[in-house]
């Protein structure tokens, strides 16, 4: 029997699509609110700017999203998406020299980020209880007594806020999330926020990739003291690929024709410029530069009210070249899911939070870690042992350029499926700390 009778969601991206699948777990009712209209097949909508730019689906968010979504794989290949050797069909030039390529079964799925969100919605438009409400914007909370709990959202309608009960509210809004400013108007805290930014700007363009070429990825990353700048080239769904460049310090990548593509030249490595010159381009050169990492504190909230979480980029936002972002909402949601399976009583939000925050805390000094490589980079500086383990982490990549088995060890911690703890396995150790 289900302990909640109606959870909401507030934003329908992947953070508050999966939120509302684990709330389908415990609650009767489950409906989800989303400011934009939404597109019937897959397609940007103007919500999420950045959904023309890669995206790349972790190994652990994908495990998450084939639990929640065991079809998932099956359904998506059939829709065009690729499966991909993460060691084996990606050519990944580091800081320091090419990852060896090599068969590893550490498979990925890849599509585009706009099919994805919209085959989400569409397996939860056909599950029971769910229902989605778009072109809907929520203006605020309704509380309960002295704030202690929320009991609904307010709703923006043409004749006058309406309000809309609920049991139990997750912030999945992203960015943009208003949940602070809804707290402290109740006279409640505000939580401390961390923000690191290396002042990275990308541009993106797709590509339609020859039939008769086999799909493969390509990084290519900066390199400090030498280049600011980096690249990405991503295959996607329907024979097309989407080409990232990427620049750090603000050395942004222009978005007319002749500037992109000699930015694209100007990388270490020039795979992805001669790919761009030999394939047709279908779209305009999109640039997106909301790019710092933030991360709002609720866990450190003794004032949270009950009934309410947050969760996905309305926590942690990171960095999108690091690729995170689905999968930390993935983690999220999960984690949800196994607070919800306990109660959903006083007190379970800020254990959410709290716990929530233990799982971000890994991804983000990755993703913090590489920003601060960067003079330019604002934030409060890593401590001591953080800079030790970056130091260590260098020496490990360096190691795995040349050894398949600790680059299969590397991309397990990259992609979140092991810890970083992982990485001082006494041969990978030995294999990093030799190195001349």
């Amino acid at each position: 029997m289900a302990s909640l009778a109606h959870g909401v969601v507030i934003g329908g991206s992947v953070a508050g699509l999966l939120a509302a699948r684990v709330l389908l777990n415990h609650a009767d009712r489950v409906t989800l609110l989303e400011r934009d209209r939404l597109p019937t097949a897959p397609g940007p909508r103007p919500g999420i700017p950045q959904a023309q730019h890669v995206h790349a689906l972790l190994l652990r968010g994908q495990q998450i999203l084939e639990t929640l979504f065991p079809s998932l794989t099956a359904d998506l290949t059939a829709q065009g998406a690729l499966r991909l050797d993460w060691t084996a069909d990606w050519q990944f030039l580091t800081a320091w020299d090419w990852m060896p390529q090599h068969v590893s079964h550490l498979e990925g799925l890849i599509c585009s980020r706009p099919l994805l969100e919209w085959y989400l919605r569409d397996r939860l438009l056909q599950m029971p209880g769910f229902e989605l409400q778009a072109a809907t914007t929520v203006t605020g909370l309704v509380f309960e007594g002295k704030a202690a709990r929320v009991t609904g959202v307010v709703l923006a309608e043409d004749g006058g806020d309406q309000t809309l009960a609920a049991d139990w509210v997750v912030d999945a809004s992203g960015r943009n999330s208003k949940l602070v400013d809804w707290l402290a108007a109740q006279g409640l805290q505000r939580p401390p926020a961390t923000t690191v930014n290396s002042f990275l700007g990308y541009a993106s363009r797709w590509y339609q990739r020859p039939s008769h070429r086999p799909p493969k990825g390509i990084i290519v990353a900066s390199q400090p003291g030498v280049t600011r700048r980096g690249g990405v080239l991503y295959p996607v769904e329907g024979d097309r690929c989407v080409v990232t460049l990427s620049g750090i310090e603000k050395d942004y990548p222009p978005a007319d024709e002749a500037g992109f593509l000699a930015f694209a030249q100007s990388l270490r490595d020039p795979s992805i410029a001669q790919a761009m010159q030999d394939w047709e381009p279908i779209s305009p050169i999109h640039s997106y530069r909301r790019t710092d990492n933030h991360w709002r504190h609720y866990e450190q909230l003794a004032d949270l009210p009950d009934g309410v979480v947050a969760l996905g980029d309305a926590v942690c936002a990171f960095n999108p070249v690091y690729g995170q972002g689905m999968t930390a909402a993935a983690l999220g949601a999960t984690l949800l899911d196994r607070c919800l399976q306990r109660s959903a009583t006083s007190g379970q939000g800020r254990r959410f939070q709290k716990q929530l925050a233990q799982e971000l805390l890994s991804p983000w000094l990755m993703a913090t870690g590489e920003d601060f490589r960067w003079p330019m980079t604002t934030g409060d500086r890593p401590g001591w042992l953080s800079r030790q383990f970056q130091r260590y982490f260098d020496r490990v990549t360096q190691a795995a350029n040349h050894d398949p088995q600790i680059h299969c060890a590397f991309i397990e911690v990259a992609h979140l499926t092991k810890p970083p703890t992982h990485l001082l396995a006494p041969r990978i150790a030995w294999k990093a700390l030799t190195l001349p």
